[in-house]
């Protein structure tokens, strides 16, 4: 996937990269994509394509000769895989396509769906976690699309088990039986409490991904991050700054916090690296971000 970060050759053609979704007008994605294309000085551009579903406007622009490539926002990470020739072994076990990557080969071009989701939770998690991932528990709260990413990347890390925390039994049950690999049980709860007692493992990740606003502070247990002096807490959502995990985790001063907009950063990376073959200028790609977010503020 990695090659290299020199400047573009002169006869690369102009491409166009998107993304797709509903109600993303403030998305740091063109940002991101951008700098990183002027700075390797690609023929590049990224920019917003808002749609309310996945229909034939989005299907006339991916089979057109100038398409580059595409983020997929959620709900259409779970409709964009009917337009596609092929899916990775990732995105078609987590069940979700959050980048379109374009192949070209002797046998013509392919749109194939990928999902850069999980890595980015998982390189979160390596960057941050202190303890030992196979003598650990991972909890991971709601059973959406970016869950079934979170469970994806706590099984690649080797966790020894991981706890799905969801109101809904019968939605976890389905994604736990979907995604059960050998050798990490995936068991579902409809409460934090619940999970909190039934671990053998101490809980030392926790990956929130339901909105803030479906749990306040008052109804996170204290025993979530008491089990592990040192643990990371993923929280995915944006907003509000300070969400309930966030701040019930800064009471455990052993425990980091990553959020969903270093998420966002990471997995970038990855589709950058897809979309074009080489390295990733990170430090360009987060400075971008990073001050786009100023601006925000």
């Amino acid at each position: 996937m990695t090659t290299n970060n020199e400047p573009c050759e002169p006869d690369l053609p102009r491409l166009q990269f998107y993304i797709f979704g509903h109600n993303i007008a403030h998305s740091l994605s063109p940002t991101i994509h951008n700098a990183a294309f002027k700075e390797l000085e690609l023929p590049y551009y990224y920019s917003i394509f808002e749609t309310d579903h996945v229909e034939n406007s989005v299907e006339a622009l991916i089979r057109r000769s100038d398409f580059g490539g595409a983020s997929v926002t959620f709900l259409h990470k779970l409709q964009v895989a009917k337009l596609l020739d092929s899916l990775s072994p990732s995105a078609e076990l987590i069940g979700a396509v959050n980048t379109i990557v374009v192949e070209d080969s002797a046998d013509g071009r392919r749109l194939v769906g990928e999902n850069t989701d999980w890595l980015g939770i998982r390189q979160c998690i390596k960057s941050n976690a202190m303890v030992e991932p196979s003598s650990s528990s991972a909890v991971v709260l709601g059973a959406g699309g970016a869950a079934r990413a979170a469970c994806f990347a706590v099984q690649a890390l080797g966790v020894h088990r991981v706890l799905l925390v969801n109101r809904t039994l019968e939605r976890a049950r389905r994604l736990a039986s979907q995604m059960t690999k050998e050798g990490t049980p995936i068991d579902v709860f409809s409460t934090l409490e619940e999970a909190c007692i039934a671990t053998e493992k101490p809980i030392s990740i926790v990956v929130a991904c339901i909105p803030a606003d479906d749990f306040g502070e008052d109804r996170i247990p204290e025993d979530l991050f008491r089990q592990s002096e040192r643990g990371v807490l993923v929280e995915m959502a944006y907003r509000p700054r300070m969400t309930g995990m966030i701040t019930v985790a800064g009471r455990h001063p052993g425990w980091k916090v990553v959020r969903g907009i270093d998420v966002l950063a990471e997995q970038a990376y990855a589709q950058f690296e897809l979309w074009t073959g080489k390295q990733a200028p990170i430090d360009v790609m987060l400075r971008a971000m990073k001050e786009k977010v100023a601006t925000k503020i």
